[in-house]
């Protein structure tokens, strides 16, 4: 039995519901399959998702799903030695993939990419100049025109997700925990290492996370991480 909430490719939400569209970056619409487009300005939201879980505890891409209930995944740490051992298929350079029950899967998550994050950015903030000052103070919750976003949250068509904005800081991958009018970003670092994020100018919190803060134009690959509420409890109530 297949999951009823799986998908990938581009959405576009519209009154709180999502739809399948084309999209082109930078473009002024949205395509939808059957040829309309609507202004990205009207939309609430354009995302692309990819979605990842966790098969013997270690991270996969879920490439596909059918209706038997079967999911073709690939493994996403890069560990050709550990996806042999563990019956994946060696298909393209890099790239092991393997046919797995579905209800094998653990941490079942929507990477979010968001496809009108540079327009916003574009539309809210300058780029920094020499000499700016970044904020200090992040008392409380901050954010501009809807971003970034946090907690549960229940999405479109019946979705349930523990949300985490996320966004990479030269190379390192991080948690947007706050987002101020004039530009600066606090952030959390995601790596395991605190090591790198010192060097990366991260300083250790009384929370015990390494934090810093940057300027909104030093962020790639801003997207938000949808960790799924429903999936545990789809798979433990589907029969085997």
């Amino acid at each position: 039995m297949i999951y009823p909430l799986y998908r990938r490719g581009t959405f576009a939400v519209l009154a709180g519901d999502s739809y399948p569209v084309s999209y082109t970056a930078d473009a002024d619409y949205v395509r939808f399959a059957d040829g309309g487009t609507k202004p990205v300005d009207l939309c609430e939201r354009v995302f692309s998702v990819q979605v990842y879980a966790t098969y013997r505890d270690h991270t996969v891409l879920v490439d596909g799903v059918d209706e038997a209930g079967l999911a073709r995944v690939m493994e996403a740490e890069w560990d050709g030695d550990w996806a042999t051992e563990n019956g994946f298929v060696h298909e393209n350079a890099y790239e092991y993939f393997k046919t797995v029950d579905l209800r094998d899967l653990r941490d079942y998550y929507e990477k979010q990419s968001d496809l009108l994050f540079t327009r916003w950015r574009a539309i809210h903030f300058a780029r920094p100049v020499d000499g700016l000052r970044l904020r200090e103070n992040w008392t409380g919750d901050l954010a501009v025109g809807g971003r970034p976003r946090s907690g549960v949250l229940a999405g479109e068509d019946g979705r349930v997700a523990a949300v985490t904005t996320r966004a990479e800081y030269l190379g390192h991958p991080c948690e947007v925990a706050g987002i101020a009018e004039d530009g600066s970003v606090h952030i959390h670092s995601l790596s395991l290492a605190g090591s790198r994020a010192e060097a990366n100018g991260f300083v250790l919190g009384d929370n015990g996370r390494w934090a810093k803060t940057v300027h909104i134009y030093d962020l790639a690959r801003y997207h938000e991480h949808h960790a799924d509420l429903l999936f545990d409890r789809w798979r433990e109530s589907t029969p085997g």
